[in-house]
């Protein structure tokens, strides 16, 4: 064990950087789901009108202190309503990028030609004479 030293020490090193990858990735994860709850807490609260309740009551309880905020949310005027006109008269991500998948592969996988670096090479490997 004293003269092979390099196998286990490059072992721990290894198994120190696989702890450390999965730690990280533990850390990146966990704020990227938190930071999506916010994000859907928040749009819930804006989409179904319940910042408007706060609102007033707050108004009515003397706290201006959260109704003065630049952070707080109001409800649109449009409404539920304009929300769905305003997703069901666009196709989706998922259909667009399915679209453009389908008409990826229905595209011809090659040219009748060669292609342009195998011409240059032809010409560079033919005799100078021809």
């Amino acid at each position: 064990m004293g003269d092979n030293w390099y196998a286990p020490a490059s072992l721990v090193i290894q198994l120190s950087f696989l702890i450390a990858g999965v730690w990280f990735a533990r850390n990146i994860l966990r704020t990227m789901r938190a930071s999506q709850e916010q994000l859907g807490a928040m749009l819930k609260l804006s989409i179904t009108g319940v910042a408007a309740d706060r609102h007033s009551a707050a108004v009515s309880a003397n706290e201006s202190h959260t109704a003065d905020s630049p952070y707080s949310l109001e409800p649109s005027e449009t409404g539920e309503a304009g929300l769905h006109q305003l997703t069901q008269s666009r196709p989706g991500q998922f259909a667009i990028a399915r679209r453009k998948i389908a008409h990826w592969l229905q595209a011809p996988m090659s040219r009748s030609e060669a292609a342009t670096w195998r011409r240059i090479t032809n010409w560079l490997q033919a005799p100078a004479g021809s």
